[in-house]
C-alpha cells in the first residue's frame, strides 16, 4: 500500500511539473503576441506624448496582469494538449495503461495542475490586474495633454441619482462640464445640478465654484446660481471615475459586492456586474473543462502518430469553447440570460463533448 501511494506520489509530482512547465510556456508565448499587438498600436501615442522607451516598458507591464488573465484558458488547453501528445507518441501512455492507470485516474493527477493555474488566476483577477489596470487608465489620463477636450462622455449612478460627465484630466482629478440628477427613492426627478468645473479635494471631496441648480416644483422652475459646493458624493473618488469610464473595467469582488448590494456607484447594467461577480469562482471549472477537451489525444493510434488529426479536432473543439463562452456570456452581460446559466452552461456543454468524444474513443 506505502509503495503503491509513492508511486502515485511521484506520477503526480511528474505530471504536475510537466503540466505546469508546458502551460507556462505557451501563457508567456501567448502573452508576448498579445503585448506586442498592443504595443504596434500604441507606440506612437506613447511617444507623441514624449513618454521614451520608459513609457513603453511601463505600458506593457501595466497590461501584462489582465492579459495573464485573459490567456489562462488557452494556454491551458495548448499546454495540456502538448504535454498529453508527448506522453502518447512517446509510448509514456501506453505503458501507464498496462500498469492499469486508467483515464479517469490520469484526469484526478492532472487536476492539481488545474489546482495551481486556478489559484494563481484568481489572485491575479482578484489582487493584481483590478489595480493594473486602474493604475494604467489613471497613468493615459494623467499623460493626455487634451483629456479634457476630447469630451467622451459617459453616465453613471451613484447615491441613487443619475450624473453625466462630459470628460475629466489630470488622472480623475479634475471633471470638466457635470450634470447631476437628483431623484426621489421612486425614480423621479426632482432637482438638477449643472457645474462647468469639479477639481476633488481629498478632505472636501468634489468642490464646484459655479453651480447652476434647478429645483422642480408642482407648478415652476426654480432656478438658483450657487458657488463652492460639494456635489458628488464621497464614495465617488478620482480611481471611481476612472473606473466608471471604462467599457468592462476588472473589478475585485468586493467592489462587485459594494455596487451589487451597497449602492455603489456605477455605469453598467447589473447583469453585466453579476457576470463579474461568478468569473472567479468559474474560473477552475473552466480550466477543467479545457483539460477535458484535450484528453481525448491519449487514444492517438501508433501507427498514426504525429499524422493524426486528433489534436487539431482537440484544439479546434477548445477555441469553439472560448467563442461559445463570448456568446453566452454576451446574452449574460446584456441580462438575457441569468447570470449563473450565462457562466455555467459553457463549461457544461464543455464536459458533455469531453465525456462524449472520450467514451466513444474508448469503445473503438
Amino acid at each position: 500500500m506505502t509503495q503503491a501511494m509513492t508511486r502515485q506520489s511521484v506520477l503526480r509530482g511528474y505530471l504536475t511539473r510537466s503540466f505546469l512547465s508546458r502551460a507556462l510556456i505557451c501563457g508567456a508565448i501567448l502573452v508576448s503576441m498579445l503585448e506586442i499587438l498592443g504595443l504596434l498600436e500604441m507606440t506612437t501615442p506613447i511617444l507623441e506624448r514624449h513618454l521614451g522607451a520608459l513609457g513603453i516598458v511601463r505600458y506593457a507591464c501595466l497590461r501584462l496582469p489582465s492579459l495573464i488573465v485573459q490567456t489562462l484558458p488557452l494556454s491551458t488547453l495548448i499546454g495540456a494538449l502538448f504535454l498529453l501528445m508527448q506522453m502518447t507518441l512517446s509510448s509514456e501512455i501506453a505503458s501507464l495503461r498496462a500498469a492499469g492507470l486508467s483515464t479517469r485516474r490520469l484526469l484526478v493527477l492532472l487536476l492539481p495542475s488545474i489546482g495551481f493555474i486556478s489559484l494563481a488566476g484568481i489572485a491575479t483577477q482578484e489582487f493584481v490586474a483590478p489595480r493594473t489596470e486602474l493604475a494604467l487608465a489613471r497613468w493615459w489620463n494623467a499623460t493626455d495633454p487634451h483629456s479634457a477636450e476630447k469630451g467622451d462622455g459617459f453616465w453613471f449612478h451613484a447615491a441613487g441619482n443619475v450624473v453625466h460627465i462630459d470628460s475629466f484630466s489630470d488622472g480623475g482629478r479634475r471633471i470638466s462640464k457635470l450634470s447631476l440628477y437628483h431623484r426621489v427613492p421612486g425614480g423621479d426627478l426632482v432637482a438638477a445640478d449643472t457645474a462647468p468645473e469639479l477639481i476633488y479635494d481629498p478632505a472636501k471631496g468634489w468642490q464646484a465654484k459655479e453651480v447652476r441648480s434647478l429645483a422642480l416644483k408642482s407648478n415652476r422652475v426654480e432656478i438658483e446660481h450657487l458657488g463652492n459646493v460639494t456635489l458628488l458624493p464621497a464614495s465617488v473618488t478620482p480611481d471611481t471615475l476612472i473606473q466608471l469610464s471604462q467599457s468592462y473595467p476588472m473589478l475585485s469582488f468586493w467592489s462587485l459586492r459594494a455596487i451589487l448590494h451597497h449602492g455603489a456607484a456605477s455605469s453598467l447594467p447589473k447583469a453585466t456586474y453579476r457576470m463579474a461577480l461568478f468569473a472567479p469562482f468559474t474560473l477552475p471549472i473552466s480550466l477543467c473543462a479545457m483539460l477535458f477537451l484535450a484528453l481525448p489525444v491519449i487514444y492517438i493510434p501508433p501507427r498514426t502518430g504525429a499524422r493524426s488529426l486528433l489534436p487539431v479536432a482537440t484544439l479546434a473543439a477548445g477555441f469553439g469553447f472560448i467563442i461559445l463562452q463570448g456568446l453566452i456570456q454576451a446574452l449574460g452581460n446584456a441580462g438575457t440570460l441569468p447570470a449563473l446559466i450565462a457562466v455555467m452552461a459553457p463549461p457544461a456543454l464543455a464536459f458533455l463533448l469531453g465525456g462524449a468524444w472520450i467514451v466513444k474513443m474508448e469503445e473503438r
